[in-house]
This record gives structure tokens, sequence and C-alpha cells, in this order.
């Protein structure tokens, strides 16, 4: 199965609710508005990110004119056969010598269940909420492929012995389009290319882009126990990185794909994996997750970023949209940069809103604690105000704060002058946080969809007497059970007048903060 040529991608047509699969050179030669159509929404940024890559890869326009040019209109059959036509080997997924991101004749004593491929079909702590019924019994030809790309890229290693990808394990993966209110760009064909860069934006800001080794491991592979300097990997080969030792098993029986329904002539039910070692020195640049860049012990050093915490993606949202200094000259000083992909938009963007994709997992080791897929929209300006949208985060987040510290003397009790005042000795803070965010997930978000960047000032105050109201609300809620008791009714009574105080101030510091950010 050749993943240029053939059907293997799983859409649905607009206003359509059949699934087809269709191959690339459809998808971005004709004009047809389709969706992916995956069980998982990880999978579904699994496929996304490989047909981004795979573009990337072959077809890179030469300068924003041709990018927006391709957005709008599909590119003709002669265009994509001349792109395509040296790499027929290498994207073939049963090729009997390269199969696509797999290794021939792995040495395996017994083969892995097709779950496995699936990342946390069978370890994830709320798999069993999140998944349907042997979702892995066995994969069709694109399944398999976009499974392999995610577990190769995007989630944890097999476990210990097993190398991950080269954004480290569990990165975030950003990908954003333009609202424009028109058909193009909101169909799977337009959102690939908004996602795709220019070759004139690549030499701008990855200018080794075009050096290093440029065969995928697959057709090249990694030497066992090499060190490989991240600067001779190619752009071909990392953005298709595959850190494993990987075979797919054909299964003895055909039938429907149980991920994507589609009937198959051949389905792959299991796999044979094997350890193997290697090290990559320094930090290959990947134009899809966003950076931080620190100092360690005096010198440089730069990481992608990942889920730590299991809170929404809005409280981090200026990582994956503003570019800026954090602890400027002190000796932590921290720099955050956007994804690549992020960074061009803003430069080519058009004044129209624009909707964010982040996704990927929160892990422990291999274990996958939670999957990860938001979409953020920002109201139109967002480009030529991102100062603000780092400030109403960080005003947001301070009712949070207030919330939280009122509820932290509810729970550990007060210290007095001459006694200190009993908690509940009940963690109401975490509990507490945890609702708050919940519940004003949609409040901040919906600001961020409709903000006046040019003039905040209403949106601020309307969003501070919203979220004060749900502070002062979930207070209640948490400390209401232990009023009955004389001693934690004096607690919880000064704690309510703490959050007050501190819920009245923040206003003030929003606007002093804007003044400096001026």
């Amino acid at each position: 199965m050749d993943l240029l040529l053939e059907n293997w991608i799983p859409v649905r047509s607009v206003g359509s609710e059949s699934v087809e699969r269709i191959s690339l050179r459809e998808l971005l030669c004709e004009s047809a508005q389709r969706h992916l159509a995956l069980p998982r929404d990880d999978l579904e940024l699994a496929a996304l990110q490989l047909l981004i890559c795979i573009t990337q890869v072959l077809l890179p326009p030469r300068n924003q004119q041709e990018w927006a040019g391709r957005i709008v209109e599909p590119i003709s059959t002669d265009v994509f056969d001349a792109a395509t036509a040296e790499y027929k080997d290498w994207f073939q997924l049963n090729h009997p010598e390269i199969p696509f991101m797999q290794t021939r004749g792995v040495p395996s004593k017994e083969a892995t269940p097709m779950d496995k491929l699936l990342a946390g079909l069978d370890t994830s702590t709320n798999s069993r909420f999140v998944n349907e019924p042997d979702l892995a019994t066995g994969l069709c030809f694109g399944c398999a492929a976009i499974a392999l790309y995610n577990l190769a890229n995007n989630a944890p290693s097999f476990g210990g012995g097993f190398k991950f990808g080269l954004r480290g394990s569990c990165p975030v993966t950003t990908f954003a389009r333009l609202v424009t209110g028109r058909s193009e760009g909101e169909d799977l064909r337009s959102i690939v290319w908004m996602n795709v860069l220019s070759e004139e934006s690549l030499d701008e800001t990855i200018p080794s882009w075009r050096k290093g080794e440029s065969a995928p491991t697959w057709v090249t592979p990694v030497k066992e126990k090499s060190t490989i300097p991240a600067h001779t990997i190619g752009w071909l080969r990392g953005l298709l990185w595959q850190p494993a030792m990987v075979e797919l098993l054909v299964a003895e029986k055909a039938g429907a794909c149980s991920c994507c329904g589609q009937d198959s002539d051949q389905l792959f039910d299991s796999f044979n994996k094997a350890k193997f070692s290697f090290n990559v020195e320094g930090l290959w640049e990947h134009p899809h997750s966003p950076q931080l860049r620190s100092l360690k012990n005096g010198k440089p050093e730069t990481r992608y970023i990942g889920f730590t915490q299991a809170t929404p993606t809005w409280t981090q949202l200026s990582r994956y949209l503003v570019a800026c200094i954090l602890d400027e000259g002190t000796k932590k000083e921290v720099q955050q940069l956007p994804a690549v992909v992020v960074q061009q938009l803003k430069r080519y963007a058009k004044p129209f809103p624009l909707e964010l994709l982040v996704g990927g997992y929160r892990n422990n080791q291999a274990a996958i604690l939670e999957r990860r897929h938001d979409l953020l929209t920002v109201n139109h300006g967002w480009e030529n105000h991102l100062k603000e949208i780092r400030i109403l985060v960080a005003f947001a987040l301070k009712y949070k704060s207030a919330l939280r510290s009122a509820l932290y003397k509810a729970s550990e009790g007060i210290k007095l002058k001459d006694r200190k005042l009993k908690g509940s000795g009940l963690e109401l803070h975490n509990a507490g946080e945890a609702q708050f965010y919940r519940v004003t997930e949609s409040t901040v978000t919906r600001t961020l969809a409709t903000i006046n960047f040019k003039e905040p000032k209403a949106d601020f105050e309307e969003l501070g007497t919203s979220l004060a109201k749900t502070c002062r609300e979930i207070f209640h809620q948490r400390t209401s059970p232990y009023l009955h008791d004389p001693e934690l009714f004096r607690t919880v009574a000064i704690a309510k007048r703490s959050l007050n105080k501190d819920l009245s101030e923040i206003p003030n510091q929003r606007l002093s903060e804007e003044e400096a950010a001026v």
C-alpha cells in the first residue's frame, strides 16, 4: 500500500455521514470538502500531522503567495505526480525491503498485540471510558500507518530500553487555521496547507532545514549504539522519525478495519518489536511544537513543551502563541517560542480569528495518564495583540489563585497572635481549584473568542465579574459543611474575608500590568 497514491485516509465529506478512504493525491488535487473520520481524537491529530509532514517534505510552497494559493485552490495532478515520482518506494507500508516506518526481520521471540500500537489503549487510567471496544483487533493499512507515526513521534515509548521521538516523550503539538467564514480553510485540504511551511519561511526560522541526511530511518537505518548529532538529521528524516524497531504482522483473515470500519484486503493484528539503543545529541528543530529556552548551569538549554499538569489548555495559551522572555535579566532567564507553524501563520495572517488546535498526552514515564485534544478560538486582531492575550490569561489565573489561597486557609487553619484556629484538615484548595477550572473554562474561552482587542476594558470587566462570582460560589460550596463547628466557623469567616479582599484588588492589579506592558 502506497501512502502517496492509494486510498488510506479515512474521511467524511461535508454533509455526509458515510466514511470513505481517499488517497493523498485526491486530497490535494480535488476541491471536495472533507474532514478526517477516526474514532479517537488523538488518532485524528496524528493523521493530520502525518499528512502535513508528507506534504511538507514533498510539496513545500516557495513563498507566501504560493502558500496562500494552495489553500484556496487544489494543486494539479501534474504538480503532485512530479513531486512524488522519486519517492514511491519510501511510502509503501508493505514494501518487501523498506516498509514505511518499519524494519524487516525484527528479532522478536513473540508477537505483540496490536493494542500496544494504539497509544493509551490498554494502559491509560481512563482508557475504558474513551475507547470503543476491540478498537485494535485488526487495523487496515491507513490506520496502521497513523498508529505507527503517532507512537513514534507523539507518545511515550514502549518502556525501558525503547527510545522516544526527537521532541522527547509526549510533546505538545500545535496546529492552527484562520477562521475566514468561507469554505476554504475549513476542510482537511486547506488545514493541511495552512500548517505547511513555505521555503522562504523555513529559510528564516530553520535555516538548517536543507542540510543533513535526507533518507528516512527505514531506508537508511540508525546504527545501534551510535551517537547522532541532531544537526545531521535531515528534514524528511526528522519529520518522519522512527526511533523504534517495529514490524507489522498481517492477520490471517481480511475484513473490516476495527478502527475506521472500512473493508480491507489485509489487516494487521500484531507486530514484532525489539529494543534498540542509540543517542541523539542536541535538539532537532521541529516545526510543530512550542519551545522553552533557558540557562542551565550557565549553558543554554532548549526543550519542547509537554503537558505536565491537568490544567485546561487556556492556562498555557501564551506559551502556544506568544514569543517572549520570562524572568529577563536573571540567571534563570527563560524564553518561550510558539511552534514554527504558528509563527508563520502570525506573519502571513489576514484579519481573521485564529483557531488553535492543541493536542498530546500527559504521561508518567511509559504510562499515559490523560489524552489532550483542545480547540481554542482567538478573535481577530490576535496577531497584533499578543501581550493582551498573555495579560488576559494571567488576569483569569489571579482569580484562581485568590480562591485557592482562601480555601487553603480554611483547610490548614489560620495562625493568630495568641493561637491557631483549626482548619478542616481536608484539601479543599485542590478540589476547589479543579472545580474552578471546570466551571470557568467556557467563560474564559468565550472571552478569548469574542474580545475586542482594540478596546478590551469592557471584556476584562465582564470576565472579572463572572470569575469573582464563581470564586465566591465555589468557596461557599466547599466550606458550608463546616460552618456548624464554632472554631471552623471563625476560620471560614476569616478566609472568606481574605477572599473578598483579594478579589476586589485584582482589577486594579490588571490595570497596572496593562500599563507596564504597553
